[in-house]
């Protein structure tokens, strides 16, 4: 019932409205990126639900020995199909299967019939089904989407059993996470287009580098799961890109062909991953080197300039961050990528974010540089670049703190209290968000420039300018705004304002943790 390989369940929005079409239909669409977007898709399912047809497709293209990505839905039928032969009723594709010791899509099946009893706890809506943690009414709100469609349980149940983390006991998350309060983050290179193209491209990247050896199981809803430690999976047992799930869940269907949910807990989690501490090997996640390879688990405050610095130059990239074979030959000058960030932070009990960045790549240079490390090639270190321009970013936010502590303390530069500190970070952090904005576009302005003269000027641009735009200008209008705003008494704020005017000036010119080359030529 409601299967998914032969019933067009799922909505697509393309150039000629919205469409209904089944699993296969919906890869062929990708293939010719047709699809504009899915209604039913909620933005923090984005990954979940582009990981899971470049994992399948991947898997399905591979195991089938297609070598070019099929264009018809008839092919991508046969190849999915290739996966379950064993069940030619199509039951691992199907929302609903009565029978709990046959797999659903996406649920597990029992050992016997009298596992049944087990499943007491009933869903009624499709986002009480999902992984988001809602905890405050700003926050998304759970179960909301009462009738909701089949396509919202179908990426409900997607997201829920490919991202979810430790939820209590009996509630255990992925292995592909470090820990229960980790995420599965996506850090990779995307082809320009829309959802197809970065769909496909994927999907050729994992096929290309795909191991020789695909041994293991492909999907695990297929295998029986009644939740005990003995079941637990050994990460030797599992194929390169396996699908898996988290959570004993079944779908079922009232009389008037409404789906709800039915669910239960487990003494063990599914695959035993401790001691990997999700270093699976996942195509999109970084690993700290540093740490042992521990996968990268974003915390608050997202992908933000320092971060996915950090990120693309320190860490280990994934796979899916490097650049294809076809994408390393190709000499289109007119062929671009982007960077896509992605990741949903969880805390103690909540959501804290979903997180999602888009960096456009400008050149085949740029992109060259993205897969150097500092120390490289100088002519082609964007890594040092990056890490130079964050430390001159700092010595101006230094500076900055600095003066409007100068300005809280009445004019007084030394000596300052927490609560001055407190006072002046959320107006020195607002640099940080200014800069943030156009940090990798600027940074790729100046890589771009092959000469040392031309790459020096640009950078003096970008830190100063006559148009006020520059890190420094930008610097001593948030000066200006914050003694506007701070709290000084009348009798104090001429001399603190003038302090600390002469302070920031003073020190953005010293030749000790200052940028003096910025006013060799100012006379001043």
């Amino acid at each position: 019932m409601f299967n998914i390989l032969s019933e067009p369940l799922i909505r697509m929005d393309t150039a000629d409205g919205v469409r209904q079409a089944s699993l296969p239909e919906v890869y062929a669409a990708l293939m010719a990126d047709e699809v504009e977007a899915f209604p039913a898709l909620r933005p923090h399912q984005r990954h979940s639900l582009h990981a899971f047809p470049v994992q399948l497709g991947a898997m399905a293209a591979h195991f089938g020995e297609v070598s070019d990505l099929p264009t018809e839905a008839a092919e991508w039928a046969g190849l999915i199909r290739g996966l379950t032969a064993e069940w030619p009723d199509d039951e691992p594709w199907q929302l609903v299967a009565d029978d709990i010791t046959k797999p659903a899509f996406m649920q597990p099946p029992a050992s016997s019939q009298e596992r049944e009893k087990d499943y007491k706890n009933r869903v009624e809506s499709a986002d009480e089904l999902d992984m988001l943690v809602t905890s405050k009414n700003h926050d998304l709100k759970a179960s909301v989407v009462s009738q909701a469609d089949v396509d919202d349980w179908i990426f409900a149940l997607v997201t829920l059993q490919t991202m979810e983390g430790f939820g209590g006991a009996g509630n255990y998350g992925i292995s592909r996470m470090n820990g229960g309060l980790g995420s599965r983050p996506a850090f990779s290179m995307a082809a320009t287009g829309g959802i197809g193209a970065h769909v496909k491209r994927d999907i050729r990247a994992l096929l290309d580098n795909y191991p020789a050896t695909d041994g293991g199981h492909r999907l695990l809803w297929l295998l029986p799961w009644d939740g005990t430690p003995a079941e637990r999976l050994l990460p030797n047992q599992l194929a390169p890109h396996y699908i898996e799930v988290c959570r004993r869940v079944r779908l079922r269907s009232d009389a008037a062909g409404r789906l709800y949910a039915v669910r239960t807990s487990s003494k063990a989690a599914r695959i035993e991953g401790k001691d990997l501490k999700g270093r699976t090997g996942d195509p999109w996640t970084p690993h700290n080197p540093n740490r042992d390879g521990l996968p990268l688990t974003l915390s608050r405050g997202g992908f933000n300039y320092k971060r996915v610095t950090e990120y693309l130059f320190d860490w280990q990239n994934p796979d899916l961050l490097k650049a294809t074979p076809d994408e390393q030959r190709s000499n289109d000058p007119d062929e671009t990528m982007q960077l896509v960030a992605r990741a949903m932070v969880r805390g103690q009990g909540k959501t804290e974010g979903y997180y999602e960045r888009v960096i456009p790549i400008r050149s085949k240079k740029a992109l060259r540089g993205m897969m150097r490390r500092p120390g490289s090639d100088s002519t082609e270190d964007l890594g040092g670049l990056a890490q130079e321009r964050i430390a001159q970013i700092g010595k101006v936010q230094r500076i900055l703190r600095h003066a409007i502590i100068t300005f809280i303390g009445r004019g007084e530069s030394d000596n300052s209290s927490p609560e001055q500190r407190s006072l002046a970070n959320p107006w020195a952090n607002r640099l940080d968000e200014i800069v943030d904005q156009t940090f990798f576009d600027d940074l790729q302005e100046e890589f771009e420039v092959d000469d040392a003269a031309g790459r020096q000027h640009i950078r003096n641009q970008w830190l100063m300018n006559d148009r006020k735009e520059g890190v420094v200008d930008h610097a001593r209008e948030i000066l200006q705004e914050a003694a506007d705003s701070l709290p000084c008494p009348a009798i104090y704020r001429y001399k603190a304002r003038e302090s600390a005017e002469g302070l920031f000036e003073g020190r953005i010119r010293s030749n000790n943790g200052g940028l003096p080359f910025l006013f060799d030529d100012e006379g001043e």
